[in-house]
């Protein structure tokens, strides 16, 4: 029975988690401004090679305004396409928040079976 809430085809992909650290810098010092720039070139490298099926930073209204502090909270998240976990795991490892230890990255298996609309051609 086909069921017309879910995609035609499910994705397979992961999701990194990141958990700010107390090591974290704001983007405004100069040091955080250096890792900003590592971690989307990160980014990019992750687009380039169609890794990249989403990312963005939670909670930015929040933390920008100074309404909280980033420190344990999660304030980003990366869904990407990996051939396996380990891959995936090296990603989230290679980022530069992570490798800086401004963010703690875990990554989480996901099967993406609806989204807006049914196009999962990746087109």
């Amino acid at each position: 029975m086909k069921n017309s809430i879910l995609n035609e085809k499910a994705v397979d992909a992961f999701i990194i988690i990141a958990v700010t650290l107390e090591k974290w810098q704001s983007p405004g010092s100069a040091e955080g401004n250096v890792v900003l720039k590592e971690h989307y070139e990160w980014g990019a490298r992750l687009k380039a090679e169609n890794k990249l099926i989403l990312a963005g930073p939670t909670d930015y209204e929040l933390i920008s305004t100074h309404t909280i502090n980033p420190v344990g909270h999660t304030t980003g998240i990366i869904i990407l396409r990996a051939a396996s976990r380990e891959e995936a795991v090296r990603w989230a490892e290679a980022d530069p928040f992570h490798v800086h230890g401004y963010r703690k990255n875990t990554v989480h298996s996901l099967k993406i079976t609806m989204t807006d609309n049914a196009d999962t051609s990746g087109k």
